[in-house]
């Protein structure tokens, strides 16, 4: 498949699986979107390497409904449509998820849990579907952790 001169949104570029992806489809001659909120040293050197490229890498809580229509606006802009959605978002760290199940998980955690892998997930998606339109093949790849599908030991026994 040809992807030369598709454009791209990728979320998470600023860590490792969204970086690789960024990477592959950059070295394919995709224009990318990388929008990055967390990991700030991660976010320059990401801004650093692809900035430089004439890639959009802007700073954009993904959790947020204006700031999401804020970057949709500027992908159309410069894009004028999206041809690939690469939806890799989530939250990680928490006890619950990885490890340290000893801790107890406040309600704060539980909700940027929810908010960053469940609803920013669906936000992006909700607000990118008109430019993925634009296009006539559109694609969208969710990326979720393995954690859903496959039980640890940790959290049985609790």
């Amino acid at each position: 498949m040809n992807v030369y001169g598709a454009s791209g949104l990728v979320l998470g570029a600023s860590r490792p699986i969204g970086l690789a992806v960024a990477r592959l489809l950059a070295s394919r001659g995709v224009r990318l979107a990388l929008p990055w909120y967390d990991w700030p040293e991660s976010a320059a050197a990401m801004e650093r390497e692809f900035g430089d490229q004439g890639h959009l890498c802007v700073r954009v809580d993904l959790r947020d409904a204006d700031q999401v229509a804020g970057l949709m606006a500027r992908v159309g802009e410069r894009f004028g449509g999206l041809d690939l959605l690469v939806n890799n978002i989530e939250r990680g760290g928490m006890p619950v998820v990885h490890g340290g199940y000893r801790r107890e998980v406040n309600r704060q955690q539980w909700q940027l849990e929810m908010d960053t892998t469940l609803h920013a997930k669906w936000l992006v998606f909700d607000q990118a579907l008109p430019l993925l339109r634009k296009r006539e093949s559109a694609a969208v790849v969710t990326i979720s952790s393995i954690a859903g599908m496959i039980g640890r030991t940790g959290p049985a026994g609790l």
